[in-house]
């Protein structure tokens, strides 16, 4: 009884440890697909091009602005984010992005907490407005793209 028990107890270790180690190879991957589509985000939004800022999103995504409006789908983000840059944010440079966090929830959900800083707003030309953004990112069809997205604008930060 003894050793049936040492076995399995061995072959749950090996499973374990087997998993972890695919798991963090699959993630070293992954975490490098993810940190381009945050340069994309980046060098999208400076280009102003929003059809390919928009490429980022799976279809069904859902995004939160700053200021707590909610836009439900690929096609209505793309459309908010065209309107604004098409007025008081078509000379907005947005800063490199800063992964503060981030979890692989499964090898095919990541949640990461990412700064960044907004310049330009003809609004307040003068202003850099610091933002804290949560992402949800979903692997689909082999595939990393943005779920979610909420934004926050850090009011008490310079």
């Amino acid at each position: 009884m003894k050793n049936y028990i040492s076995r399995k107890v061995a072959i749950f270790i090996i499973l374990i440890l087997g998993y972890t180690v695919s798991v963090f190879a699959q993630s070293t991957k992954d975490t490098a697909d993810i940190m381009s589509i945050l340069k994309a985000h980046e060098t999208n939004w400076n280009k102003h091009d929003m059809d390919l800022w928009a490429e980022m999103l799976h279809e069904d995504a859902d995004w939160v602005n700053w200021r707590g409006g909610y836009w439900h789908g690929k096609a209505a983000i793309k459309a908010g984010h065209e309107k604004i840059h098409g007025s008081y944010y078509k000379k907005t440079v947005l800063s490199p992005q800063r992964v503060e966090d981030m979890v692989f929830l499964t090898p095919e959900i990541v949640l990461a907490h990412v700064r960044s800083e907004l310049s330009g707003d003809e609004r307040a030309p003068s202003v850099i407005h610091p933002y804290r953004k949560t992402f949800i990112f979903t692997k689909k069809s082999g595939k990393w793209g943005v779920r979610a997205l909420h934004n926050t604008r850090l009011l008490d930060e310079k």
